[in-house]
């Protein structure tokens, strides 16, 4: 338990003193059109499945962002629709970058393994690439089934030859070591309905294959437009069919609520 609140503080430390400035994140503000499809199409893919599963419009729901740093998933909730979003990270620094970068979100300090709010406070909860630096990644989930209303949806690396072979088992950061931890359907679906009991909820595993970085720069030699935007789109296009052996996960739990 030691090694593990001093990994905790470690790690603050150094994301207290890394978000310093917002130039620094302009990536999640721009408007080039290859950096935001390579960036944004996981997230769209988990919103588009959200959306097919939800009863509701979003535009009448609050949106809460777990260990969401300086708030670029949650800008992008924002701008497709939700009434309210919330960014919540452990780090005040990152939050105060987040309150630069998009005076329109709402700002929240959380420790995600242990979260100071009530049961179902926000209609949606989500995490993008989280949940595998917390020490305990479970806890995280669990307490993301218990805050979240109406759903939860997890962005995360998927468990797997892909993940296991191109993927680390380990990350340093800061002197901090975590244990990449990965997901995949089986365990989504058994940590759902252990967490929830008897609630009914549709619970979907997505598994794909995203590599954001890798594609943007392989793609770029085209003049980093309309060109290198098409051959992005069809690198993705031709990874398809194998995405059965995808390195990535989206899970979407939806709670099945009384009309």
């Amino acid at each position: 338990m030691d090694q593990i609140q001093d990994g905790i503080q470690l790690q603050k430390a150094k994301y207290e003193k890394e978000f310093e400035s917002a130039a620094r994140f302009s990536f999640h503000d721009t408007q080039n059109s290859v950096v935001r499809y390579v960036r944004d199409r996981r997230l769209n893919i988990a919103l588009d499945r959200l959306r097919s599963q939800l009863t509701l419009d979003i535009s009448d729901l609050n949106a809460l962002v777990v260990c969401g740093g300086v708030g670029g998933e949650a800008t992008f909730l924002r701008k497709a629709g939700f009434k309210k979003v919330t960014n919540s990270d452990f780090s005040e620094n990152a939050l105060q970058v987040c309150r630069e970068r998009d005076p329109q979100l709402g700002t929240i300090c959380l420790n995600a393994e242990n979260m100071d709010l009530l049961d179902e406070s926000y209609d949606v909860v989500l995490v993008q690439d989280g949940l595998h630096h917390l020490p305990r990644p479970i806890l995280g989930f669990n307490e993301m089934l218990r805050v979240a209303r109406h759903a939860v949806v997890v962005l995360e690396p998927h468990a797997g030859l892909a993940g296991n072979v191109l993927g680390r088992e380990w990350e340093e950061d800061g002197g901090a070591i975590n244990y990449v931890f990965r997901w995949d359907g089986h365990l989504i679906e058994q940590v759902t309905r252990s967490q929830i009991l008897k609630i009914k909820a549709t619970v979907e595993s997505i598994r794909l294959w995203d590599h954001n970085s890798t594609i943007h720069k392989s793609v770029c030699w085209l003049g980093g437009g309309k060109l290198s935007l098409i051959a992005a789109k069809v690198i993705y296009a031709a990874l398809k069919p194998i995405n059965v052996f995808g390195n990535n996960f989206i899970g979407i739990v939806v709670k099945q609520r009384e009309s």
